[in-house]
């Protein structure tokens, strides 16, 4: 494949990671596998994923007003968790070989799999099972799941955001606007966080990522606008396909 050809393959695989990330969530299918496919090392590659469905997931994201269920001062410890969490997982990343991290990555890779098959599921479990909860409450012991959840977002980072709505629909939050302002700011944070130290570190491959930022961008804009007009379950049942084909690739 020559360079243009392969500028293109990467630009159009980020543009369809982007769409299906702000749809359905599990772009981290798409993008991870074309940079390995291209060549990139895996952790090499998880950091440069980490910065491409970032900023389509920033740049595409609507704003969103600011709910009542969490108070200003409990959402910034709750931020602040993550964030140190996404900068202790990214150092984790750095720290570690290679080699470790090739072990340990195709098992991430099947948990998030599952997580993005089974989401709907789980979601309503919770949604149900705690549905007689009168209200979210905070406490410090909260924000320790919150941490451990950083770590995995600067480490790994795949279906974050699906965790995140998993773990405070477990808290006890029904409110849709609610957990997608959590997701946006914790995501952002931890990830941007993570994506500095990579920038600082040397680990992301800028070549590929300036090309793909821009198709993730657009994919994500694109993602927004038709996704009342696709068959969402159709696209997410292809996405399991895919998701199942390269995780069984990794594992094997």
């Amino acid at each position: 494949m020559n360079a243009y050809l392969e500028l293109v393959f990467l630009f159009l695989m980020a543009l369809f990671g982007g769409a299906v990330n702000v749809t359905i969530g599990g772009g981290w299918f798409v993008i991870f596998p074309s940079l390995i496919f291209r060549g990139i090392k895996p952790v090499t590659g998880t950091a440069t994923t980490t910065i491409i469905l970032l900023s389509g997931f920033l740049a595409s994201s609507k704003p969103i007003k600011k709910t009542e269920e969490i108070s200003k001062r409990h959402f910034n410890y709750m931020v602040l968790a993550c964030t140190m969490g996404g900068v202790t997982g990214a150092f984790l990343l750095i720290a570690f070989s290679h080699k470790a991290f090739e072990t340990i990555a195709p098992f991430l890779l099947l948990c998030s799999w599952i997580l993005f098959t089974f989401f709907n599921q789980i979601q309503n479990y919770f949604n149900s099972e705690f549905a007689l909860k009168k209200e979210f409450s905070y406490s410090h012991k909260k924000l320790i799941p919150i941490f451990l959840l950083g770590i995995y977002g600067g480490y790994f980072g795949a279906g974050m955001g699906m965790i995140i709505f998993i773990l405070y629909s477990f808290y006890g939050i029904k409110n849709n606007d609610t957990l997608e302002r959590l997701a946006l700011f914790l995501v952002g944070a931890n990830n941007g966080l993570a994506v500095l130290i990579f920038t600082c570190s040397g680990l992301i491959f800028w070549p590929f990522a300036l090309v793909m930022i821009t198709g993730s961008i657009l994919g994500g804009y694109l993602g927004n606008a038709f996704k009342e007009k696709i068959n969402i379950e159709r696209v997410k049942k292809n996405a399991i396909v895919i998701g199942a084909t390269v995780t069984l690739y990794f594992l094997l």
